[in-house]
């Protein structure tokens, strides 16, 4: 399975019809979502029905019938209680009755062999849990296999679910597989590509003994609790990663979620550098985090001897992420080799814009530190000082300017001169804007699905 999914919360990922028809909607435009598909070199699509009352009905009528021609696999996609609104986004027409949802696609699916299955989002978060009791799955699971035995059954699961023996026992009886959303482990974040392969191995030795499928979901476009939108280089590393699982047969396909096809640019908001196109980012993410942990940003430069004193004027900005977030917690450091220079707690002085330093000082003179030496490392560092959780925060700095010493790339413009290191869940790497982003992302998802 090479799959795309629309996520109504992504940004451009939806294929609508430039008008609005007769009952004043602007339906699912099938034929170029089907072209962008087969672009994509995508055999499944997980068609979402939640943004329009009209989904249902250009999934039955329009999509199934050409996505049939064109030699794609279909998978709607439902939504829980808590993605239900009265008067807005909700699967429609039937809501939340899945024991009708479960009959009507499973008999849709004996008409449309490319019907395959059928997948509901988190069953557990938040009050979810109330409305899927074991006698309701069973019902609509039931119902569902009374009319096609074959119709496959899929939900939602996250890392914490996915990794739980309780949640598998508890729901792997109904399902025949799980749609797993990959977030760096329980870090939350579309920039770490490189765990997913113990994430997979982690729950295979779950869903395996349980003859579940899995199915690993991966961010192509943005995922509203990361600190960062996932760039091309992430996408192409994580969907290698999948690829050669699935080539094996360990998984059972992937998912590529939220790519952006409607041919518009990188939203400005992303570009968050105070001058030009980049930033250094130091994150603490959302999840939690223990005592010590650390992101770092260093670079050795060479120190003038002919200069009388030595400076170091830097930017940065904070944008918190969360409520609430105390003193004590984290820490931004400016280190010379190992001694810190400047420091500032990052819960003091909530300016929300660019302040040089610290904005009662301006310039670090870093003199002391550096005289008689004919090189140093400039570090920047965040610096979590005791075990937090929900302490979310995004650290920029930007605009470097020295005395006496010759430091590179300041503006971050480039993807050079500076050596990231982080430890835990902490991030640090340089937060580089691109105009044309969401299309070097789906060469990204095509290269990665032409190859496997």
């Amino acid at each position: 399975m090479k799959a795309l999914l629309v996520g109504g919360n992504t940004v451009g990922a939806a294929v609508r019809e430039r008008e609005p028809r007769a009952d004043g909607f602007r339906h699912i435009d099938t034929p170029a979502l089907v072209r962008r598909l087969r672009d994509l070199a995508a055999d499944t699509y997980l068609f979402g029905i939640w943004d329009s009352p009209t989904d249902f009905d250009d999934l039955r009528r329009e999509f199934l019938p050409a996505a049939a021609a064109a030699g794609i696999d279909v998978i709607p996609y439902l939504v829980p209680p808590t993605e239900t609104n009265a008067t807005g986004r909700a699967s429609r027409p039937f809501l939340l009755n899945f024991v009708t949802w479960a009959t009507e696609l499973a008999e849709l699916s004996t008409r449309h062999k490319n019907l395959v299955g059928w997948a509901i989002d988190e069953f557990e978060f938040e009050f979810n849990a109330q409305l899927f009791t074991p006698e309701y799955l069973q019902s609509f699971v039931s119902a569902a296999q009374a009319v096609n035995p074959d119709f496959r059954f899929y939900t939602c699961a996250f890392h914490a679910a996915a990794t739980s023996a309780e949640f598998l026992d508890k729901y792997g009886e109904y399902v025949d597989g799980i749609i797993y959303p990959f977030l760096d482990g329980d870090h939350e974040n579309t920039s770490v590509a490189e765990s997913l392969g113990d994430c997979l191995d982690a729950i295979l030795e779950l869903t395996r003994p349980r003859d579940l499928e899995l199915i690993p979901l991966i961010y192509t476009g943005r995922y509203l609790d990361a600190p960062l939108a996932p760039t091309e280089e992430y996408v192409a590393a994580a969907l290698e990663i999948a690829a050669k699982y699935a080539a094996d047969g360990r998984i059972d396909g992937v998912v590529a979620y939220g790519t952006q096809l409607d041919d518009a640019p990188t939203p400005a908001s992303d570009n968050k550098a105070m001058y030009g196109v980049g930033r250094l980012a130091l994150i603490a993410p959302r999840g939690p985090i223990r005592a010590g942990a650390t992101a770092t940003a260093s670079q050795v430069v060479a120190v003038d001897p002919t200069s009388p004193r030595y400076e170091i004027s830097f930017w940065y900005h904070r944008w918190f992420h969360a409520h609430g977030v105390e003193p004590g917690i984290h820490r931004l450091e400016l280190l010379i080799d190992d001694e810190i220079v400047w420091e500032i707690d990052i819960a003091e002085q909530n300016w929300p814009v660019w302040t040089q330093g610290d904005g009662m000082m301006g310039p670090v003179d870093v003199t002391a530190a550096v005289r008689g030496r004919p090189r140093v490392q400039v570090t920047f560092r965040l610096r979590t000082l005791r075990d937090t959780t929900l302490s979310y925060v995004d650290i920029g700095v930007d605009n470097l300017e020295t005395i006496g010493l010759s430091l590179l790339n300041g503006g971050f413009d480039e993807q050079s001169d500076w050596t990231m290191a982080s430890s835990g869940p902490l991030l640090a790497l340089i937060d580089h804007f691109v105009t044309d982003r969401p299309a070097r992302i789906r060469a990204a998802v095509a290269r990665s699905y032409r190859r496997y």
